[in-house]
């Protein structure tokens, strides 16, 4: 409560220091105020090649296929899948699954890297921001709290707006239309404070160990391959020899942020399932996700609420490091 209250007091501070990093990121640059939004998109494609072309990971198609059988069939349910299909159909389905597979895999791919591009640059970025900061912090009145979330806001801000560029094409252009889109708000919300909690941490202990702005980026870089972004758990689950790693992506925060994501901006209720320890088929209902929104919710408050308690009980002491 008292970080909201600082939070409206100094409203008129924020602001501007939101728009004096989102100034000051790309001041100088031709393409100016563009690059927040067309560095994102080099990222995409960069991942698209490298990990699709050059390391030829393919997603599963199973989902697109599913889709096709239901467009096919105008609309209608498709039971057990693809394999239920009649033989004279078969090769029609494959036809259009193959069109909708390839798109699907470009789907899956940015609608996990667009959060996770937001929160590794935020987490890095983020690291430094007391230090950075020094000549504010000294001041004896100056609410060094605030740094982080006017950060926060320039990515929040960017993420919202990456986001509808992103469903507009996919909606505009391809099946894949969920109808739990609203649901990005909250998410992105609570996305928000789980990071903001990580930042307050690693803020906190860079000011008396600088060695930890040196670290993140390779923790960054580990987090990365440890989150089902380039892949999906359920390939990991299909897999007899991989299902056991399935434990670390359970226990991984942001793999279920991005199985979220990915649940409300991309995924047809028809197609909507995951698979479940055993491989069996597990459709994902409404309830099921706003189970793991709240499951989320309960680490983002946890993490933001140790965070800004480290901070707040260590703030005294930053004079005297910087």
């Amino acid at each position: 409560m008292q970080l909201i209250i600082q939070c409206y007091r100094f409203r008129e501070m924020l602001v501007a220091f939101m728009r004096r990093e989102l100034r000051q990121r790309y001041v100088g640059s031709v393409l100016g105020r563009a690059w927040p939004f067309l560095q994102p998109m080099l990222m995409l494609g960069v991942y698209y090649f490298v990990f699709t072309n050059l390391f030829n990971l393919k997603l599963p198609s199973d989902f697109a296929m599913r889709l096709g059988a239901v467009l096919l069939e105008g609309g209608a349910a498709l039971g057990d899948g693809a394999a239920a299909i009649e033989p004279a159909a078969r090769a029609a389905l494959e036809k259009e699954a193959e069109s909708l597979g390839g798109t699907f895999n470009v789907l899956l791919l940015c609608a996990g890297l667009l959060p996770w591009l937001m929160t590794a640059e935020f987490v890095v970025r983020s690291v430094g921001i007391v230090i950075e900061n020094g000549g504010l912090v000294k001041k004896v009145r100056f609410p060094s709290e605030l740094l982080p979330i006017s950060l926060l806001a320039s990515y929040l801000f960017n993420l919202l707006v990456l986001t509808v560029i992103f469903c507009a094409i996919t909606w505009s252009f391809t099946p894949f239309q969920s109808n739990l889109w609203w649901m990005f708000f909250p998410v992105a919300l609570l996305h928000g404070i789980f990071i903001l909690g990580i930042a307050y941490i690693l803020a906190t202990i860079n000011v008396f160990v600088r060695d930890v702005q040196q670290l993140v980026p390779l923790v960054i870089n580990i987090w990365f391959f440890m989150t089902p972004i380039v892949y999906i758990r359920e390939q990991l689950v299909a897999s007899s020899s991989m299902r056991s790693l399935t434990v670390i992506f359970d226990w991984n925060p942001m793999a279920h942020l991005v199985e979220i994501y990915r649940w409300i901006l991309i995924f047809p209720e028809e197609i909507r399932y995951t698979l479940g320890e055993n491989g069996e088929q597990v459709f994902i209902t409404t309830a099921t996700i706003w189970k793991e929104i709240g499951i989320f919710a309960a680490i983002a408050f946890g993490v933001f609420f140790v965070g800004y308690k480290t901070f707040m009980a260590q703030k005294h002491k930053f004079a005297d490091e910087i």
